[in-house]
């Protein structure tokens, strides 16, 4: 998959287009919204990891070394609580037992934690700024394909950026304050995006029924990763 993710850098600026171009590989067209998972799939997936993104943001408040931050991180946790308590309201509502839909992300979303754990506390709260953001914006380009029962409640649950930009700014603050730090985070920015995708990729559905085929996924990620560069690119995090 680290391999599809560089590929998917060195084409960015010949695919920036469309996410519903062609597969050339498989010879048929691929929408985003085609690849949408059960609705269960999504607001689990979704629902679970805007809960650890709380529980992240908390630790990042309980260890910040100022009050700004502190304060800072600790609306960005209240936050993301209320979107899970969003998302996992709508599962109450369909009838799903929204622990039963959350279990499956446990796992893999610990080991994901596990695996993008940054080294010190300026890297911890990019990590969340990062695969927040690349995460939200896939939510959001999927979340059009979910039944119309629920479409619209999940669009709106996701479509303030407020935590993404205030992430962005205690970021810009530690790089105001520690210009230094500047190239090892452009790094840890792009080492990330390898494990996110790899968390994005686990709920499609592609249209044989078999999740993860890089041929037929790859392409409707160049968006993604052209946002998620743009973000990069506008804070001097460039590798």
């Amino acid at each position: 998959m680290l391999g599809v993710v560089a590929g998917l850098f060195r084409k960015r600026s010949r695919t920036a287009g469309s996410v519903g171009r062609s597969s050339e590989s498989a010879g048929i067209r691929i929408e985003f919204t085609d690849l949408a998972p059960e609705v269960s799939v999504f607001l689990g997936q979704s629902a679970y990891l805007f809960l650890r993104f709380a529980e992240s943001a908390a630790r990042h408040a309980h260890d910040a070394i100022d009050l700004d931050s502190e304060s800072t991180l600790a609306v960005v946790a209240e936050e993301c609580f209320s979107r899970f308590s969003a998302l996992a309201s709508l599962l109450d509502t369909l009838g799903v037992d929204r622990v039963e839909a959350m279990s499956p992300f446990i796992a893999p979303t610990r080991e994901f934690e596990r695996r993008t754990r940054g080294r010190n506390w300026v890297e911890r709260v990019a990590c969340t700024w990062v695969t927040m953001g690349f995460l939200q914006d896939f939510w959001r380009r999927l979340a059009p394909g979910l039944p119309k029962t629920v479409r619209a409640e999940v669009i709106a649950a996701l479509e303030s950026d407020h935590m993404i930009d205030v992430l962005r700014v205690e970021v810009e603050r530690r790089l105001v304050l520690e210009p230094s730090i500047r190239p090892m985070l452009a790094l840890w920015a792009r080492r990330l995006v390898g494990d996110t995708m790899l968390v994005a990729e686990s709920a499609l559905v592609v249209p044989d029924g078999k999740p993860g085929q890089a041929d037929t996924v790859e392409p409707v990620f160049t968006e993604l990763i052209s946002a998620h560069s743009l973000r990069m690119d506008a804070m001097g995090l460039t590798a």
